[in-house]
């Protein structure tokens, strides 16, 4: 049985005949996974079949992808830390008017929808799988209103950071043997996020990449606490080529403080302040006409020696293959 048969081969979707034309079709999917349907399926008859099949209301992406994911979640029993990382990117099919249900990306006239996954890789950067894919299209009109203060969060598509750290944490209830780390971007930089995050020994841990200069209880601000710190290690690690950056080898200064979040002002909830490390990475001499590489990373886990520092530092480098993730569905997939 091929690698591809043997993940879908408890998929259901509530009949037996559609669950073997489901296997059929999703193989010769991926043996050919850059070309068309019609191509792929190399024939009138199968490709028939193949739309017929896309066209049953009993099949969704949800339940195509149920099988994979249990597979998953397997694997993740097999290993001590599994960081789940996340992050979102956007489809543009601007100018295919015949899709339905597009929404507005960055502009109205840019048409498409917004991918959110969470993929499961080892600190060692193997790839167990997917967990989750949440995918949503924009209203018309709506661009913008995601930066309105007096929203709700719950109103905000950057709610969706806090709900994927919620259910990295539930999962991580049921994997007693293994210890996870949800993972993500600037984008994650949300006060909500740190404090819904319970951190007991059962509870997810997590590493986010910061954007924000929050005040501290003390009466600073993160920045000028990191700037008064002490450097604890350095590090080095080749930064791939790509999206305007050169490839080079990068050689970062590291700084650790434990301090207390003050929580901002809501009007419409009381919020806990919250206890965090931060860790400033930066690139002190970059070479000339490069912009230093800079990372203020949080997260809820104690860092006091510089391996546990150097180790967060690998962690977010791991978020990496979330971008080969999105390579991969869009110049290999074609999607």
């Amino acid at each position: 049985m091929s690698a591809l048969a043997a993940e879908l081969a408890t998929i259901e979707l509530g009949d037996a005949r559609l669950n073997r034309r489901a296997q059929q079709v999703l193989g010769q999917l991926g043996d050919k996974p850059t070309a068309s349907i019609p191509t792929a399926c190399a024939g009138w008859k199968e490709t028939r079949a193949a739309y017929r099949l896309f066209d049953q209301a009993k099949v969704t992406a949800e339940k195509v992808l149920a099988p994979h994911i249990a597979r998953t979640l397997e694997r993740l029993r097999e290993h001590p830390r599994v960081l789940c990382i996340q992050d979102t990117s956007e489809l543009d099919y601007t100018g295919k008017t015949d899709i339905e249900g597009l929404g507005p990306l960055n502009y109205e006239s840019r048409r498409g929808l917004y991918l959110h996954p969470t993929v499961a890789v080892t600190p060692d950067r193997l790839c167990l799988g997917l967990l989750d894919v949440y995918s949503w299209a924009r209203e018309p009109g709506s661009l913008g209103q995601g930066k309105d203060p007096t929203r709700p969060l719950e109103e905000k598509e950057s709610v969706r950071w806090v709900d994927g750290y919620e259910q990295v944490n539930e999962l991580a209830e049921s994997l007693p043997d293994t210890r996870l780390a949800y993972v993500a971007d600037r984008e994650a930089d949300i006060y909500d996020l740190f404090v819904e995050a319970p951190c007991p020994e059962s509870a997810a841990d997590w590493l986010v990449r910061g954007q924000h200069d929050r005040a501290l209880l003390d009466g600073q601000t993160l920045r000028q606490c990191l700037a008064e710190a002490l450097v604890l290690t350095e590090m080095s690690f080749d930064q791939p080529g790509g999206n305007g950056r050169t490839a080079r080898t990068v050689h970062q200064e590291l700084k650790v403080v434990r301090v207390t979040l003050k929580a901002p002002t809501r009007p419409d909830r009381r919020l806990a302040d919250v206890e965090v490390t931060a860790i400033l990475a930066t690139e002190s001499h970059p070479p000339a006409g490069e912009e230093p590489v800079e990372w203020l990373l949080l997260t809820n886990l104690v860092v006091e020696t510089p391996e546990q520092a150097i180790e967060k530092l690998q962690w977010y480098l791991c978020r990496w293959q979330i971008e080969i993730f999105f390579r991969i569905l869009k110049s290999g997939c074609r999607i």
